[in-house]
């Protein structure tokens, strides 16, 4: 039996490295995961499974980028949290609406599972995604 059960998270990332340690982080966490390279894949995978959070880098190739994926797959799945994969560089929640939190590449184990648990627990505990935000950014700021 696996901790996060009916916990489901779609990665979405087209660089093949980052896209396999983010899968093999979250298994090893006990949670089901299914990866794509790119946004059609990623609707594809929406319309046959039912996941809690899709984490996505934000530069997709081809014609639907992570912000365009993150709305076609809610337009099917109106519950999916949102974790964008960006540059420490461009990291603000504010530029992305679509998403429920950012984290900065590359990333830390620690840092990956924070936000996932951070974003599938936010009902349960809302004042703790002001507080892990808070956090990442007071990080990299230094």
């Amino acid at each position: 039996m696996m901790y996060p059960e009916g916990q489901d998270i779609l990665v979405v990332d087209q660089d093949p490295a980052r896209r396999a340690l983010i899968e093999r982080i979250l298994r090893e966490d006990g949670f089901e995961v299914t990866a794509v390279s790119e946004g059609l894949a990623a609707l594809r995978a929406a319309g046959s499974g039912r996941f809690a959070l899709i984490v996505a880098a934000i530069g997709l190739p081809g014609t639907l980028d992570g912000a365009a994926t993150v709305r076609q797959v809610r337009a099917r799945q109106p519950w999916v949290r949102a974790l964008f994969i960006d540059h420490p560089a461009g990291l603000s929640r504010h530029d992305y609406p679509d998403c429920d939190d950012v984290i900065g590449a590359p990333f830390q184990r620690r840092e990956l599972l924070g936000c996932v648990f951070e974003l599938l627990h936010r009902d349960v505990l809302p004042d703790a995604a002001d507080l892990g935000r808070r956090c990442r950014a007071e990080f990299y700021a230094r």
